[in-house]
């Protein structure tokens, strides 16, 4: 999955560093509660969010699982080598077998950046257990999709209303020299 910003890569991770801007979106995209916390480490930040979630089951779900649920993820984020940020990501359902994990790329791109996640599934659960990671996958792709477009959004407005002002929160190290490497 990827999604184009036309914001700078310095403004586009503070938003994605940001726990007050996290949050917010969390409960804007209809999430019954949401915390974050972000931690500054060597060369990057460790963002970790707590949220309830509601999600409508299929059938044969409904009757394994509660449609709500606590989910806490965790990225950790550094430097690249091509002037970008990269990220791992971990999802966990809490108290269920079902985990996601993908990286995260976040690259410059002309004036903007481009934003990139490769998600994967895994549920430990006998017989159903691929028709339960494709449904986690599709649901995490689809919050995923959303959360995008509500940060490209949301820097955009920033961008129009203070075009000289810094991005909140924290910022991206100086970006590097882009590689010309094919």
């Amino acid at each position: 999955m990827q999604e184009k910003f036309s914001a700078p890569i310095e403004t586009v991770y503070a938003a994605l560093t940001d726990p007050k801007f996290l949050e917010e979106r969390c409960l804007e995209l209809g999430e019954i509660s949401a915390s974050c916390k972000v931690k500054k480490s060597a060369g990057g930040h460790t963002v970790t969010m707590k949220r309830q979630v509601k999600r409508e089951l299929p059938g044969f779900l409904s009757k394994l699982f509660n449609p709500v649920q606590t989910i806490v993820i965790e990225e950790k984020w550094s430097d690249d080598d091509d002037g970008g940020m990269q990220a791992s990501y971990r999802l966990e359902v809490i108290g269920q077998p079902v985990e996601v994990s993908a990286t995260i790329s976040l690259r410059p791109s002309g004036k903007g950046c481009v934003y990139e996640i490769s998600h994967r599934a895994k549920a430990r659960i006998p017989l159903i257990g691929g028709q339960v990671e494709r449904f986690v996958l599709g649901q995490t792709e689809a919050g995923c999709k959303d959360e995008l477009v509500y940060t490209a959004k949301a820097v955009k407005a920033d961008a129009k209303k203070a075009p000289a002002a810094k991005a909140p929160a924290a910022k991206a190290p100086a970006a590097k020299k882009a590689s010309t490497k094919k």
